[in-house]
């Protein structure tokens, strides 16, 4: 069975929006990208499968590149609160079904969740509490919130663990977790499976509630990212 690529599109080319475009082509994702500014249209166009120069708040130009048949939109032009909000609101009203905004402030963000942007970024902000958590507790990093009660975090492999097998460990049923992936050295081992026993230095990427990650990373043997 043939595996479909993720398919989006991402509106504005600021220095966050560049670096989304290159991260999502870069992960074999398929970018279409709208920018006004043919310069920047041309940087990115090596980094993308489609580079284009238009005016994205004029929905004409949406709906003839075809935005309402991809995955996810991702509206990257906080800046232009009224172009972000504009541009928001035509991708839902288009049908797009997953729609990703970039926010100014707090009070940019409350008006784009109430137009229906399914997820609103306030880039600071989550960059300030990503750091003081990584701070208050270096044994754990969050690498996905899922929701506001379900994470994904890395942690290194607790003591208890060490030498152990995953079905031994049965940590679905004893710590209410699941480890989606094991990092070792260079090695990525996904998914991992009842076989795979843990060693010392792994990094292990786990899925569960807020509270039960957040329990874990006190029996983590060291930082996540050494110093």
């Amino acid at each position: 069975m043939a595996k479909f690529k993720t398919t989006f599109v991402v509106i504005g080319l600021g220095r966050f929006g560049i670096a989304l475009t290159k991260k999502l082509f870069n992960e074999g994702a398929e970018v279409l990208v709208i920018d006004r500014d043919q310069e920047k249209i041309n940087e990115i166009d090596a980094y993308c499968t489609q580079a284009v120069c238009a005016d994205a708040t004029d929905e004409r130009v949406l709906v003839k590149l075809g935005v309402r048949n991809l995955d996810v939109a991702l509206v990257c032009i906080a800046s232009e609160i009224d172009s972000s909000i504009f541009i928001t609101l035509s991708l839902k009203q288009l049908g797009v079904r997953k729609v990703i905004a970039k926010a100014q402030d707090d009070k940019h963000k409350h008006v784009l969740e109430r137009i229906g942007a399914d997820y609103v970024i306030v880039p600071e902000e989550e960059m300030g509490e990503k750091l003081a958590a990584s701070l208050v507790k270096p044994n754990m990093i969050e690498v996905l919130s899922l929701s506001d009660k379900f994470r994904m975090v890395e942690i290194r492999t607790p003591a208890k663990w060490r030498g152990k097998k995953l079905a031994e460990l049965d940590l679905r049923n004893t710590e209410r977790i699941s480890i989606v992936l094991i990092k070792r050295g260079e090695t990525v081992i996904a998914p991992p499976t009842g076989l795979d026993v843990l060693e010392p230095d792994d990094i292990l990427v786990i899925c569960g509630t807020v509270a039960d990650t957040k329990r874990l990373s006190s029996k983590a043997t060291g930082k996540v990212l050494e110093d």
